[in-house]
């Protein structure tokens, strides 16, 4: 009777442990769940019970992007086949945002939507590492192909503003991280304001890539946006990495601007 007993603690002790195991790997998956719906450091906040209150940020960058022509491809599509290429689209759109300090916001539809500085302050990098993702996934749209339509290419569009937001949870039920605040309408304007595979930036992006170097942008001109009225934006153009000892021209002379970072020297 004891040997039964010892053998049955035994066997009861390890079936223990093998359960053990398991929950936590559960576990693990529901925490990594949670932590791609809503930032790290607010989600262990709403696991402990807290409330999280809203913070300001003073120095972030927002990009967006939609598909061109969306309403007549999804009016050409059926609403699997829609939904098939914006899984496809943005999934590869995700691992992009793997290789930058980015939080991806949210999709709604055809609209992506990603900021930077959010929720841990990155300095002035916010908007160089929104500039790259952009140049990024815009190579990425390249090489696409529409699942059922295979002979169309695929355009986006896509804008960027940087400035301050207020960030915080809304909703108990399905809770979501939103932004709010003028910087998420001029960085929604400056999207809606490009055209299909350009990148749009606000002079206030522009004046901070300029400190970061590396990027080109061509001058757009003054345009008039909605809301905001008359506005100077610029296209982004591409990113090299900044030769040191190399001093470039001027970001503001001629009608490309180059703009680069000479020892600690703004150009």
């Amino acid at each position: 009777m004891m040997q039964l007993m010892e053998k049955y603690s035994k066997h009861l002790e390890q079936l223990v442990n093998e359960r053990t195991a398991e929950l936590e790997v559960e576990k693990e998956k529901a925490t990594d769940l949670l932590y791609r719906m809503i930032p790290q450091a607010v989600a262990e906040e709403l696991k402990n019970g807290k409330t999280v209150e809203a913070e300001e940020f003073c120095g972030v960058t927002i990009f967006f992007s939609d598909i061109v022509g969306f309403t007549t491809l999804a009016g050409d599509s059926t609403p699997m086949q829609i939904v098939g290429l914006l899984n496809k689209l943005y999934t590869e759109f995700d691992r992009v945002l793997d290789q930058f300090d980015v939080y991806k916001v949210e999709t709604i539809g055809d609209a992506y939507m990603v900021v930077s500085g959010i929720p841990r302050p990155n300095g002035d990098r916010h908007a160089g590492e929104i500039a790259k993702m952009a140049l990024k996934l815009m190579a990425c749209c390249e090489n696409f192909t529409i699942p059922h339509k295979p002979d169309i290419r695929l355009q986006i569009r896509a804008g960027i503003h940087s400035g301050s937001v207020c960030a915080g949870i809304v909703g108990v039920k399905m809770p979501r991280y939103c932004l709010f605040g003028d910087t998420v309408n001029t960085a929604s304007r400056m999207e809606s304001n490009s055209q299909a595979m350009s990148i749009q930036c606000s002079d206030a992006t522009y004046q901070l890539l300029g400190k970061l170097g590396g990027f080109t942008l061509e001058d757009r001109g003054n345009i008039n946006i909605k809301g905001k009225g008359t506005m100077n934006t610029w296209w982004l153009k591409g990113y090299t990495e900044p030769d040191e000892g190399i001093l470039p021209p001027s970001p503001t002379s001629g009608r490309h601007a180059h703009l680069r970072h000479h020892q600690g020297t703004h150009s």
